[in-house]
């Protein structure tokens, strides 16, 4: 009967290592891909930040986007540079409009490409790396701390 009990309780402490067999290997890999889109987001805006002619920007229209049954609208800026006139969509959208059309706002335009430009706002250059790179660090804390407090059981 001792024995019997001994197999049972071996066979629990098991269980829970294959229940978590995914999580360690998707959550590290998961992790390493959202620090690297943090990483990679960030360099883009300190190159904008740095680098970028700020002109100005004038609200064209807004375009509607559909999602979860509600709408957003993110503004779409004309601007012209060294004499050559572009448009660019915001990455940002909200409800209600941000913007209205005619708002002016300063964009950074890349000189090397001028098609490419950002508004010049803390929310457009910083607001994705600062939500992904916490969120991709506790992901790593988490996918080294759930392996070593399991295998402690």
């Amino acid at each position: 009967m001792q024995a019997g009990n001994q197999s049972f309780s071996q066979g629990d402490t098991q269980a829970p290592r294959r229940k978590l067999g995914c999580a360690f290997i998707l959550l590290p890999i998961s992790a390493v891909i959202l620090l690297g889109v943090s990483i990679w987001y960030a360099y883009s805006s300190y190159i904008f930040a740095t680098t970028g002619v700020e002109v100005p920007g004038t609200v064209v229209r807004l375009e509607s986007s559909y999602s979860d049954g509600s709408t957003t609208y993110s503004p779409v800026f004309s601007y012209t540079y060294e004499g050559k006139q572009y448009e660019y969509e915001s990455v940002n959208s909200s409800y209600p409009p941000s913007n209205q059309v005619g708002d002016v706002e300063t964009l950074l335009v890349n000189p090397n490409n001028p098609g490419k430009a950002r508004q010049n706002s803390v929310w457009e250059l910083w607001l994705l790396p600062c939500i992904l790179c916490p969120t991709s660090l506790v992901m790593i804390a988490l996918s080294i701390g759930v392996p070593l407090m399991v295998r402690r059981m």
